[in-house]
């Protein structure tokens, strides 16, 4: 997927992990980082740890765009990258 594509597409999975975990837009940009790495998606906690639920939420709100979860980076930033066969 290019860059471009992923640039267009963050703010929609933005806005789809905000509703579905119930939190305002605002809120939910204050408390995670989003960031593009090549064909990847990280997503940082800047000031919560998460629950198990709100996890499983999150990683839920990534798989209706076709991401799937790959890894977690020093029990911190989440990892998604998009399905292969999709690609």
């Amino acid at each position: 997927m290019a860059a471009s594509k992923f640039d267009d597409t963050l703010a929609a999975i933005e806005l789809n992990a905000a509703r579905k975990l119930n939190w305002d837009y605002k809120q939910f940009k204050e408390c995670f980082s989003f960031t593009v790495n090549q064909e990847a998606i990280e997503i940082a906690p800047k000031k919560i740890q998460l629950q198990e639920s709100d996890l499983q939420t999150l990683k839920q709100a990534l798989l209706d765009y076709g991401f799937q979860y790959k890894k977690t980076v020093n029990d911190f930033i989440l990892v998604f990258e998009q399905d292969v066969e999709l690609r």
